[in-house]
């Protein structure tokens, strides 16, 4: 069907994509119907779907919502999703918080609502479109005073476990490991069952797990945001886990512009700052481990030479 400008309209081009179009257009007497039939269904102790109105739909706030959404981070996977949605409908309830001021956070669905509204501002000008199909979508419905913060944030956790989590940035996934963790400890998992959730959960090894657990309590956040921002490696800034916070800081204020992955990976246990300082003012030189097996009591004899001479050569 050709568009009011010649060109090809947005819902024959999604037909045409689409390898099935079959039951493409639903009137809104169908919807209707499908919602007294469940509502006329007795009540198994299961939540009633409702229909709601995504433009009633707010979405949850970004420091609860981690997630990228698709159309950001995996555009093909969105027109996948927007193709699906074009064709069939949604066919999973988005999940929805009712508002003081009657409008409905989303807790899940963000991207099948963000879909719907594109289908709509696309298409609404075209002959035979069915804007309620998309309009009205079916959605469980938790009322203002059935839950609270603490349980809707779990509800936006849980429902983003499909996610493919290698994908995510990296600040991201440190977030989402310590959250579950804590969320699992809230439901009285055992610390082993923690891990074993999260590796099952996200695909994780072990060894990852708790490498994020230690970059987060272990490395201060200017460090973290270094590997965060793909400045350094991951196994750049775990080297500063050797060092207390204070030294991190002091590291951190006092060398921010020279450190790199070289510089940091030179660093070794139980180092002082002299040595520490010695490591990033060496300008423009290619380093080199060496390990010296020296008497026990001659090492501050040996440390203290060593010192004198990176100084000479300075």
């Amino acid at each position: 069907m050709a568009g009011k400008k010649g060109n090809i309209a947005n819902s024959d081009f999604l037909n045409r994509v689409a390898k099935n179009t079959r039951g493409a257009a639903k009137s809104v007497s169908e919807t209707l119907d499908k919602v007294d039939s469940i509502k006329s269904q007795e009540d198994d102790g299961k939540k009633k779907i409702e229909y709601i109105d995504i433009f009633k739909m707010e979405g949850a706030p970004a420091e609860w919502n981690r997630y990228p959404l698709l159309r950001d981070s995996q555009p093909d996977r969105y027109f996948e999703l927007k193709l699906s949605i074009y064709e069939k409908g949604i066919e999973d309830p988005l999940v929805l918080w009712r508002q003081p001021a009657g409008t409905y956070m989303v807790l899940a669905g963000h991207n099948r609502k963000d879909v719907c509204a594109e289908i709509i501002r696309e298409c609404g000008d075209e002959d035979d479109f069915h804007e309620d199909r998309f309009r009205f979508v079916p959605c469980i419905v938790y009322q203002e005073n059935e839950i609270d913060e603490r349980k809707a944030r779990e509800i936006i956790d849980d429902s983003n476990l499909y996610r493919d989590f290698s994908k995510l940035p990296e600040m991201i996934k440190q977030q989402i490991v310590v959250d579950r963790l804590e969320t699992y400890k809230k439901r009285r998992y055992t610390k082993g069952e923690r891990i074993d959730q999260l590796m099952k959960d996200f695909g994780l090894k072990k060894s990852a797990i708790y490498d994020a657990l230690a970059l987060n309590e272990n490395v201060i956040k200017p460090l973290q945001k270094l590997f965060f921002d793909g400045k350094i490696k991951k196994k750049t800034v775990m080297r500063f886990t050797f060092f207390p916070k204070d030294t991190q800081e002091w590291i951190f204020d006092k060398f921010r512009e020279q450190i790199t992955d070289a510089k940091v990976n030179a660093l070794k246990k139980n180092m002082t700052r002299d040595e520490i300082e010695q490591v990033f003012c060496t300008e423009g030189k290619e380093t080199k481990r060496l390990t010296l097996e020296i008497p026990t009591e001659r090492e501050e004899e040996f440390r203290e030479l060593f010192q004198k001479w990176l100084a000479g050569i300075r």
